[in-house]
C-alpha cells in the first residue's frame, strides 16, 4: 500500500508537461502547494509523510470497494486496469491524431486511404527528414556513428522525459532528504 501511494508521489507524470497529465491526477505543483507548511517550495520528510497518507487515502477511498480499509487482490487488479484504460486511450488518441496527419499530409486522391503510392511518398518524406537530421556529414547516407545517433534519438523520443539524455542515470531523490 506504502509503495503504491510513494508511485503516485514520485511518479514520472509529474515530469510531464501540464497538458499531458491525467486531470484526475494531482499535479506535482498542486501537491507542493498543498503539503509544503512551510512555504519553502519543497516537500520536508514531514510533509512528504502527509502527502503519501493523503494519497493512501485517496487511493482507498476510490478502489477500496469492500471497505475494509485495505487494497486486496481484486482492487489492487482494478487499479491496474484503469491505469492501463487510460494509459491506451492516450495511445489511441495519439495514434488517431498521427493518422489523420498523415491522410491530410499524404492522401493524394482524398479517398481516406493511402494506396500504395502515397505510402511510398510518406516513407521517402520520412527518410528525407532523416536524412537531414542526422547526417552530419552531408553525403546524403547515414554512416555507423549517424544510425546509431538516429537510433538513440528514436529510442528517448519514445520513453518521453521517463530516461534522460546524454546518457546520465534519472537522479533519484534520496528517502532521507527534501525532494
Amino acid at each position: 500500500m506504502a509503495t503504491l501511494a510513494l508511485c503516485f508521489v514520485s511518479s514520472p507524470a509529474f515530469a510531464r508537461p501540464v497538458e499531458e497529465q491525467d486531470n484526475r491526477r494531482p499535479r506535482r505543483a498542486q501537491i507542493v502547494r498543498t503539503f509544503d507548511l512551510d512555504g519553502d517550495g519543497k516537500l520536508s520528510k514531514a510533509e512528504r509523510a502527509e502527502a503519501k497518507e493523503a494519497m493512501k487515502a485517496r487511493v482507498l477511498k476510490r478502489f477500496d470497494t469492500n471497505g475494509n480499509g485495505v487494497l486486496d487482490d481484486s482492487e489492487k487488479l482494478a487499479i491496474k486496469e484503469t491505469r492501463k484504460a487510460r494509459r491506451g486511450k492516450r495511445q489511441d488518441r495519439r495514434h488517431g491524431e498521427r493518422r489523420q496527419a498523415m491522410l491530410e499530409r499524404f492522401d493524394v486522391n482524398g479517398d481516406g486511404m493511402l494506396d500504395e503510392s502515397e505510402r511510398t511518398a510518406a516513407r521517402e518524406a520520412r527518410q528525407a527528414k532523416v536524412l537531414e537530421r542526422f547526417d552530419t556529414n552531408g553525403d546524403g547516407v547515414l554512416d555507423l556513428d549517424e544510425k546509431k545517433s538516429a537510433r538513440k534519438a528514436r529510442r528517448h523520443r519514445h520513453r518521453g522525459d521517463r530516461r534522460p539524455q546524454n546518457g546520465q542515470r534519472r537522479q533519484r531523490p534520496n528517502p532521507g532528504t527534501d525532494v
